[in-house]
């Protein structure tokens, strides 16, 4: 008769006899115990360019900061390194200025000074770190310095600009609505300004102009966009554009446009999800001055301004279109299938554009 206790039917065997867990791995005499084999083997921690490359930032010295997570399996981790133009051609581990691995992933890096790197983590934590500097060794002069860390965000941060008017400050934006500006001008990393509930509906865009170092935008996927001002006593906002009574648009990006003799530095352009960039007069709030269709497919998710031209990136699928915004954006690039997922680009002169994502890393366009 068959025994009526689970604990006798389950009962391992007296035979399974296997060997300890760190011989496990290849050994097929026990096939069944796979969660095991897995746990035993040992986590390849070694620095690599992980398959995601999430964030590229470039400076005045024309030298590159590059941040790649690995996204797969239960841990997630982030490295980033540091590379001169002429190496971006090549990039590999070893050829690298200065790398880091963190245990947490490397959502965005920003230059601020030449010699200094916003980094933004995937624990809320905001870093500044020194990449550059003779004195504390005249031989290998790239070498990482922490500068400060602070965490004032309750998540993530999804958006980071540095203020061109004064690259010591930057502004900070988590998908939450709270938005943070730093500051840099004494000898550690301080948080001079906070909101905790900037917008109504999660914050998508974040963009600072190139002549105020106290002004920046941001934007919302509700159809809201909102004008800043660091100098004021408390967090207060005015409302350059609210589409919520006919909830037709849905922003998913901003760039703030450069200055022209004729609308100085008073245009901001906003992409959406339905492939539209939008310009916005800040001295006229309330109105769209002019819409333009650049995707038929996949939203805007990236817009980046050099000089008089405006570069658009968008994902599902991944494209880029660069067109001149003095012409009524009439474009002069286009490239799809740029990547799997675009995530990341930079100018690195007034005619060559480097995004950067998944599938195929890194891609140049020229004009």
């Amino acid at each position: 008769m068959f025994p009526q206790r689970s604990s006798v039917v389950y009962r391992t065997p007296a035979s399974h006899q296997p060997p300890p867990a760190k011989e496990l791995a290849g050994n097929v005499e026990y096939p069944n115990l796979n969660v095991a084999d897995l746990n035993a083997r040992f986590e390849n921690l070694s620095p690599r360019l992980h398959e995601c490359w999430d964030s590229i930032t470039i400076n005045d010295q024309e030298h590159c900061a590059l941040a790649t997570n690995r996204r797969e399996g239960p841990q997630w981790w982030g490295i980033f390194y540091g590379y001169t133009k002429s190496q971006l051609g090549h990039i590999s581990v070893d050829n690298a200025d200065f790398k880091l691995q963190s245990e947490n992933t490397v959502n965005i890096v920003r230059y601020a000074d030449n010699d200094v790197l916003f980094v933004a983590l995937g624990d809320t934590r905001l870093q500044a770190w020194s990449t550059y500097s003779t004195v504390r060794d005249s031989k290998a002069p790239y070498c990482l310095f922490l500068i400060g860390e602070m965490s004032v965000h309750p998540s993530p941060i999804s958006q980071l600009c540095v203020f061109r008017a004064n690259r010591r400050k930057a502004v900070t934006a988590s998908s939450d609505s709270t938005i943070n500006v730093w500051d840099l001008s004494g000898a550690d990393l301080t948080s001079s300004y906070h909101s905790s509930s900037s917008h109504t509906d999660k914050l998508t865009g974040l963009a600072t102009p190139f002549t105020s170092f106290s002004e920046f935008v941001t934007c919302d996927r509700g159809g809201s966009a909102r004008l800043w001002d660091a100098r004021a006593s408390t967090p207060s906002s005015v409302c350059l554009y609210d589409d919520s009574p006919q909830r037709l648009l849905s922003f998913t990006c901003a760039a703030w446009a450069g200055p022209t003799e004729l609308q100085g530095d008073n245009y901001v352009y906003l992409g959406d999800f339905d492939g539209q960039v939008h310009s916005l007069d800040i001295r006229v709030p309330r109105k769209i001055v002019e819409t333009k269709v650049f995707f038929d497919t996949g939203h805007v998710s990236r817009l980046l301004i050099n000089g008089s031209h405006l570069a658009a990136m968008s994902n599902l699928p991944a494209a880029v279109k660069i067109a001149h915004a003095k012409d009524h954006f009439e474009f002069v690039y286009s490239h799809q299938d740029t990547h799997s997922r675009l995530t990341d680009a930079i100018w690195t002169d007034n005619n060559t554009l480097i995004t950067i994502g998944h599938g195929r890393k890194m891609m140049t366009h020229k004009i």
